[in-house]
């Protein structure tokens, strides 16, 4: 069991071969060499492509695969094969299930159905029981059981709420995850209010929807302590919002999505009811001012944000369509597009997609060493992409919605995970 990967240029932040080219060796599961060249291993199955990268394994901090309970929009087999083939080794797993995972049982079913398959998952717990928004859920209870995070996934209306999930978490690395959105201030939105809704005649959601309910939060976390994370933020005053919060010493971090560097409120001129989100895509300016979220570590993680959809709910007009993008092979791609692939897009676009997350959850970041356990994402900057998808139902084959079609630079050549 060894595979030797040739000629790959190592990209590690703070790791001890960053930006080197080297021969790297894997057996059983364990780097055991890492050299200019190496020969003396006939047996190995050897991973060689010239200008290929190789980084520790990338982290999904927010994917959805709607298993249990909606199986058929995809299932976590099907979902963590899509996530190997998008670069990652390790996906956490959003709290859209049925049961939802707000008790020890439920995290284990998740955790024990998931061993052995592509990647590596981690769940999250809720942070009210039912994911009602009234009751929290037994926090330190779901952490033991091996939930990673808590959230909702979705607007926790509730003050008090927030208050005692960041009370309650005290001590724990396990952040509480906000989607920040005040869905009262404008009655079912269907994109970013601004010239193109006003042209498309459809209501839209302001920015000041996400930015009033980021203030409020991030007063809570001043009067409580704790960390809090925003879990997907799209606009300009929310990245100023966050960077001043860090620079006053809160725990807060923040994510958004790879597509939400690319795409804009206009790319949905059309009605095309694939690139319906929440948060919506939103104007040049807030798209830019993400970029640069990224690129100086205000924005901590890029997420897939993976909302895999069936042809019944995706495949309907404009204003039926459910909101969500089946995303996750296409993040790397997608990010490097939207940041122009210049150098430092593509070392923050790594940062973001491996030590960031991993800092968001508490975790230790492993690096590309001897000795080290293999956890390695394998890809080419410059290499154009598969147009091969794998992420759609098992059941459901044929699904063209199956993922957000996208060509462009930005190759994953495979994973290594133990």
């Amino acid at each position: 069991m060894e595979t030797i990967i040739k000629g790959v240029t190592i990209t590690d932040p703070n790791g001890p071969h960053d930006g080197t080219t080297k021969d790297v060796l894997v057996r059983d599961g364990v780097i055991v060499d890492i050299q200019d060249a190496i020969s003396s291993a006939p047996a190995a199955t050897e991973w060689n492509e010239p200008g290929a990268h190789l980084s520790i394994g990338w982290m999904d901090l927010q994917a959805d695969f709607a298993d249990p309970g909606f199986e058929q929009k995809e299932g976590l087999e099907n979902g963590l094969r899509a996530a190997q083939a998008g670069g990652f080794t390790h996906v956490v797993l959003n709290v859209n299930q049925h049961p939802v995972p707000d008790t020890k049982s439920n995290i284990a079913y998740l955790i024990a159905r998931s061993a052995g398959l592509s990647a590596h998952l981690l769940p999250m717990g809720t942070v009210s029981t039912g994911r009602d928004g009234k009751q929290i859920s037994e926090m330190r209870d779901l952490a033991h059981a091996g939930a990673v995070a808590f959230s909702d996934d979705a607007p926790l209306n509730s003050v008090e709420l927030l208050r005692r999930a960041l009370e309650y978490t005290h001590g724990l690395p396990h952040p509480v995850i906000t989607c920040p959105l005040e869905l009262g201030l404008n009655a079912h939105p269907q994109m970013h209010e601004g010239i193109t809704s006003t042209h498309m005649g459809v209501v839209g959601n302001p920015t000041a929807s996400e930015t009033m309910r980021i203030k409020r939060d991030l007063d809570v976390l001043r009067y409580t302590g704790g960390r809090l994370h925003f879990s997907c933020i799209s606009s300009a005053e929310s990245v100023s919002l966050i960077r001043e919060a860090k620079k006053e010493g809160l725990a807060v971090t923040c994510a958004t999505s790879a597509h939400h560097l690319f795409f804009v409120d206009e790319d949905l001129s059309a009605f095309d009811g694939t690139l319906k989100t929440v948060p919506p895509f939103r104007s040049t300016a807030d798209r830019e001012a993400l970029c640069a979220g990224v690129l100086d570590g205000t924005i901590d993680a890029l997420a897939s944000d993976h909302r895999p959809e069936d042809l019944e709910h995706h495949d309907v007009e404009f204003m039926l369509a459910s909101n969500g993008m089946a995303g996750i092979e296409s993040v790397f791609p997608v990010a490097l597009a939207g940041l122009r692939a210049t150098p430092e897009a593509h070392s923050a676009i790594i940062q973001a997609l491996t030590a960031g997350p991993r800092a968001v959850l508490g975790l230790d970041v492993p690096h590309i060493a001897v000795g080290a356990a293999a956890n390695l994402t394998w890809y080419h900057p410059a290499q154009a992409g598969s147009e091969t998808k794998v992420s759609a139902a098992e059941n459901q084959p044929e699904y063209a919605g199956r993922t957000t079609e996208f060509t462009g630079r930005g190759a994953v050549l495979g994973t290594l995970l133990g």
